[in-house]
């Protein structure tokens, strides 16, 4: 009696098979799962933009004569596959804001590189400044703690604290569980002027900004001469509250983000100078539709994660138990 050949190779196959499916599911799927080439998400808000100062005069307003101008905004992130590489995917964002009869407040064009596995920013590789952080998605499987998230007007990275979990409905999916992440920062200077405002504001215009400053001594600006032009330096301060589809690391709704733009006028010895704000929320009907294209990426998650490796076990058991079986009888010599 003698034991078959061919149930010792089916033995063995299956045994293959059954290490390569810890393998894949620790190993080699995490590989797969990286920024996609197929980001084409299109976010939109309302928003308003209110002016502290008079952009005519330069004259800073009593409070309840703060001019307030309702947005429309849209920002569109989409992937360029022609400029990505294997590890490297190229994103392009495009920010726009209307006012009133379609006047163009805002209309910028950003490229961010992203590094596939950790979707952090990455310098070069086509993007169009060195960045830091995440922007503009989270890492895939994002966690419940504190990322830094890039910000584009003061060119460095703040605090996004995770704060709780949140449950949003799309059209498609429902009762999804996200992560809510809240930036609180102070202060910081801007890297170009914001709004369209100028590099340098003559002598006479900071005599006419500061005028509105309560308590303010002329004698402090009596060095300044009227004609001459001096460089300003603009502060940026951002409050947000940003909701993220953990799986896939997308930002599927803005709650609320408040930004808020000054004057420095410390060399002065004044105090800040708030010159305008920026305040938006992204409406309900587009957080639907981003949850829904954030979740139609699951199952290419879940092949990765859980079916490949799942079928490889199960082929495995069902080949080393067959082999088994089959090698343990004995054929007649």
């Amino acid at each position: 009696m003698k034991r078959s050949k061919a149930a010792l190779v089916i033995l063995i196959i299956g045994l293959v098979i059954l290490i390569l499916s810890p393998v894949f599911k620790w190993g080699i799927g995490p590989m797969l799962v990286k920024v996609p080439d197929t980001i084409d998400t299109t976010s939109v808000y309302d928003g308003t933009l209110t002016l502290f100062v008079d952009p005519t005069t330069l004259t800073v307003l009593p409070p309840e004569m703060a001019v307030v101008i309702p947005l429309s905004i849209e920002r569109r992130d989409l992937s360029q596959p022609a400029k990505s590489t294997g590890s490297v995917a190229i994103i392009k964002e495009t920010t726009n804001a209307k006012g009133p009869a379609g006047k163009e407040f805002i209309n910028t064009t950003h490229y961010f590189a992203l590094d596939r596995k950790t979707s952090e920013n990455v310098p070069g590789n086509g993007s169009d400044t060195n960045r830091k952080g995440f922007y503009p998605i989270l890492p895939i499987g994002a966690k419940k703690v504190t990322y830094q998230l890039w910000d584009q007007d003061t060119g460095r990275t703040g605090d996004t604290v995770y704060t709780k979990t949140v449950t949003l409905q799309g059209f498609k999916y429902k009762n999804v569980p996200c992560y809510e992440y809240k930036a609180t920062g102070k202060a910081e200077p801007t890297v170009e002027p914001p709004l369209g405002l100028p590099k340098t504001i003559t002598g006479a215009q900071i005599k006419a900004l500061a005028s509105g400053i309560s308590g303010l001594n002329p004698a402090q600006l009596s060095g300044l001469v009227d004609t001459e032009k001096y460089p300003i330096t603009y502060l940026k301060q951002t409050t947000a509250t940003i909701v993220a589809e953990p799986r896939t690391g997308s930002i599927v709704q803005v709650p609320l983000d408040t930004e808020t733009y000054y004057v420095d006028a410390s060399a002065m010895g004044l105090p800040n100078i708030k010159l305008a704000r920026v305040q938006y929320s992204q409406t309900l009907e587009n957080v639907a539709e981003v949850l829904d294209e954030s979740a139609a990426n699951w199952g290419l998650l879940d092949l990765a994660g859980l079916w490949i490796p799942l079928i490889l076990l199960i082929v495995g058991v069902v080949l080393t138990a067959i082999g088994g079986i089959w090698f343990a009888r004995k054929k007649p010599a």
